[in-house]
This record gives C-alpha cells, sequence and structure tokens, in this order.
C-alpha cells in the first residue's frame, strides 16, 4: 500500500515538471517576422538617422534629454520593453546583411542580449545610420519600435518611453 502512494506522489511531482517552459511562467519566444515596406522611389533605399522613431516620444512630449541613465541589474531587453513580446516585424534592414536570416538572428539574439545600463536619451555622439527598423507588437496588440544600427539600439518600452543603450555584436 506504501508504494502505490509513493507512485502516485512521484507521479504528481513529476507532471509540472514536464509542462513546456511558457507554461511555467516564462513568456514564450516571440516570432521575428518580414514586413518590409516599399522603397521610395529615390533608389537610395535606406538611409535615414539612427533614432529617429525612438525621438519622436521626446518630440511629442516636449521634454529634451539628456535626462539621465537607468542602471539596473543586467536585463534583457525583452524584459525591459516591460510587456510580453509577441511578433518583431521587420520593416526595413541595410544592405550589407546578407540575407534575411542574418537580419532574424541579430533581432533574437539582441533581445535576449542583458544589460545593466539604459539610457533614456541618445548617448553617444557619433552619427549613425538605422541598420534595421522593426515594429515591436506586444502581447495587447499594442506597437512600438526598434531600432538597430552595430552596437547602438533603441527601443519602446510598452510605455512608449524611449530607452538606448549599447550593445555587442557577438555573432
Amino acid at each position: 500500500m506504501l508504494t502505490i502512494w509513493h507512485f502516485f506522489f512521484a507521479l504528481a511531482l513529476a507532471g509540472p515538471a514536464s509542462l513546456p517552459a511558457h507554461a511555467q511562467g516564462k513568456p514564450p519566444e516571440p516570432k521575428v517576422v518580414f514586413d518590409l515596406e516599399k522603397q521610395t522611389s529615390t533608389g537610395n533605399g535606406f538611409a535615414e538617422r539612427f533614432g529617429k522613431a525612438c525621438d519622436r516620444f521626446n518630440q511629442k512630449s516636449g521634454q529634451h534629454g539628456p535626462w539621465g541613465v537607468r542602471s539596473t541589474r543586467p536585463t534583457t531587453i525583452t524584459e525591459l520593453m516591460g510587456a510580453p513580446i509577441e511578433v518583431i516585424k521587420i520593416r526595413r534592414y541595410g544592405r550589407n546583411w546578407k540575407n534575411p536570416d542574418d537580419v532574424r538572428n541579430r533581432v533574437t539574439k539582441l533581445i535576449r542580449m542583458r544589460t545593466s545600463e539604459v539610457y533614456n536619451y541618445e548617448p553617444w555622439a557619433e552619427f549613425v545610420y538605422a541598420d534595421i527598423i522593426a515594429t515591436v507588437q506586444f502581447s495587447d496588440h499594442c506597437e512600438d519600435v526598434l531600432e538597430v544600427s552595430g552596437v547602438h539600439a533603441c527601443f519602446s518600452d510598452d510605455s512608449h518611453a524611449p530607452e538606448w543603450l549599447r550593445v555587442p555584436f557577438n555573432d
């Protein structure tokens, strides 16, 4: 009789351990898809100043940086965005990318990277061009922006506040 209870107890404990990770509180990985915009008739394709979409918050609110640095424990970009991400739609990417899979891999790695220094303004002086522009769709179907240029990244979190950081390009 005692061994039957041990068997059922072990079975009861084994059930939750076999659940997928997202069922245990970890949100599923967001999908990264391509929803490319058509090129303009100017032909030069994609030479936009990096951070332009992230700056729209500053322009709408009338506030201007620098406001300060937000140092935190090492956190992923996914966590910094504040709400579960459902889909990341790549709208544009630069000509230097060999194929779309490289772009998808860069964005996937980027949102998993940990950083401890996040700014609410553009903290660097160098002028860079946007290399990847994406729309982030949260689980509540609100959308915001993600821009990448080499080691620079900016995005708007779920409250539409801009976040700026440098991330390594370790591929």
